[in-house]
């Protein structure tokens, strides 16, 4: 937990950086940190993460997206850094030479349309992302790194994941 929370903190300063003193300061501020992204470089890393948080979570969903396993882990105990409940691990895609370790922060807004108006107002790279049917967001991109704008919690997608398996079964 230490590695995370070692970069959770030079992420967020790196955040404030940015956000500090920008056009729409406020809406940067009411942004609420949800989960974090931690890539890893292959298979054999990811697992080694997974068996270290698995005892530390008392929900995980694993999913096999973009030809590459992702695995969700909501943490029983207390929170990490920017008070941080939920880890995603993400093995890196074949072929990948993404860097490894914090990948990004999810951030929730109750009002995508409105975030949307408001970074183009601003002086930033930012991008419409979307991971199949059920993950939306808006990224921006910044420092080596990227925040993920939306809104939901990657808990949704899981449980939105989930409910179309469940249905794809029961057809």
């Amino acid at each position: 937990m230490d590695e995370f929370n070692k970069a959770l903190k030079a992420y967020e300063q790196k955040w404030h950086a940015l956000t500090t003193g920008r056009n729409n300061e406020a809406f940067f501020a009411a942004l609420k940190p949800t989960a974090f992204g931690w890539k890893t470089k292959d298979i054999s890393e990811f697992n080694a993460w997974h068996n270290k948080l698995r005892d530390l979570s008392d929900q995980i969903h694993l999913g096999w997206v973009n030809e590459r396993w992702l695995a969700t882990f909501h943490l029983k105990g207390d929170p990490m850094h920017l008070d941080m409940r939920v880890i995603k691990i993400m093995q890196r895609r074949p072929q990948s030479t993404d860097a490894i370790g914090l990948d990004h922060v999810d951030f929730y807004t109750p009002d995508i349309s409105a975030a949307e108006e408001l970074l183009k107002k601003e002086d930033l790279k930012w991008t419409r992302e979307t991971n199949g049917d059920h993950c939306k967001w808006l990224s921006v991109w910044f420092d080596g790194t990227e925040a993920k704008v939306r809104t939901d919690t990657v808990l949704r997608v899981c449980s939105d994941e989930l409910i179309e398996t469940e249905n794809r079964i029961l057809e």
